[in-house]
């Protein structure tokens, strides 16, 4: 009986340490500039910056902008690393991948989306992201 509690313990402790660790992308107004590149198209896409509202309702989302269509899922935070996957219904049929390393007020990251636009080849979409906190929402 005095095994199994230790056990229990140990188990317990395990757990808050592993939880200490979790954390949530921080709440509030966020400037995010977003450059994207295209490989097989010679003109750079200008860089777009989007201010974006981090709270409550935008938990399980990364803060990026993205078109309306699209769905994240697997969106994970271990520590100061929060990575996602994506897909895109309807016309843009789009799915990708992507990662931001951040702290409490600045943040990097990148995705791939890969996309299928009728009567035309897939491609490969790289984003580049930077975002800074700039108060709250």
């Amino acid at each position: 009986m005095k095994h199994l509690l230790n056990y229990g313990v140990s188990i317990a402790i395990l757990l808050s340490v592993f939880s200490a660790h979790a954390q949530q992308f921080p709440k509030g107004k966020w400037e995010v500039t977003t450059q994207t590149i295209m490989p097989h198209i010679m003109t750079p896409m200008p860089i777009h910056t989007d201010v974006i509202c981090v709270n409550d309702k935008t938990k399980g989302k990364p803060p990026i902008a993205v078109h309306e269509s699209c769905e994240f899922f697997d969106y994970k935070i271990i520590d100061n690393d929060a990575s996602w996957q994506m897909k895109c219904k309807g016309k843009l049929k789009m799915n990708g991948a992507g990662r931001i390393i951040f702290s409490s007020d600045k943040y990097k990251g990148s995705a791939v989306i890969k996309m299928k636009m009728p009567e035309s080849e897939p491609m490969e979409i790289d984003h580049t992201y930077t975002g800074r906190r700039i108060g709250d929402c």
